[in-house]
């Protein structure tokens, strides 16, 4: 038995609207994915410049005294910490792990063309965009991205989630500038 055209057509608006709800539920995933990747690249840079406090710390001698005296102190549970190369090498290899798992869940939602909304630095565009706050800004525009709070995704040419963005507003040194070109 063959389908009308009316019933493939149903069926068709259903799976899309499936597959939206796929994307939809994804769509946090990635999130923590992207918090776990900046938590990571922080930890990072934490482990370099106690790498380089360590080092600095070696060169001048009194390191070494430091850390028998707090491995023998009274009361101390003898449990030496992790050395700064072995730790730095941990959190290294942990970013790499989450970044790669976001990156290939990014390409799988490319492949489906779920593409991100650029929005910081660009104009406000309520179409895209849901705007949580203003700030003033002197070095942007009135109405330009200058946070993205929540990352905003396109499904083909609709918009699957807004971005949420704190939008910049018109600093008083701004605005008094443009009213002083203006009055010219």
């Amino acid at each position: 038995m063959t389908q009308s055209p009316r019933d493939r057509i149903a069926q068709r608006r259903q799976l899309q609207k499936q597959q939206s709800q796929i994307f939809l539920e994804l769509l946090p995933v990635l999130d923590d994915l992207d918090r776990a990747c900046s938590h990571w690249q922080q930890a990072q840079q934490q482990c370099q410049i106690q790498q380089a406090a360590a080092e600095q710390a070696t060169s001048e001698g009194w390191w070494q005294t430091l850390i028998s005296w707090w491995v023998t102190r009274p009361g101390a549970n003898h449990h030496s910490p992790l050395p700064t190369a072995e730790l730095s090498s941990t959190v290294e290899s942990a970013y790499e792990g989450v970044f790669l798992i976001r990156q290939s869940l990014l390409e799988i939602l490319e492949r489906q063309a779920v593409t991100p909304i650029e929005t910081l630095g660009h104009p406000f565009d309520p179409r895209e965009m849901s705007a949580i706050g203003r700030e003033p800004s002197a070095a942007q525009p009135a109405n330009t991205v200058i946070k993205e709070i929540i990352k905003g995704y396109r499904w083909q040419d609709r918009v699957l989630r807004e971005a949420q963005v704190i939008v910049a507003e018109a600093t008083d040194q701004a605005s008094s500038a443009s009213l002083t070109s203006s009055s010219l």
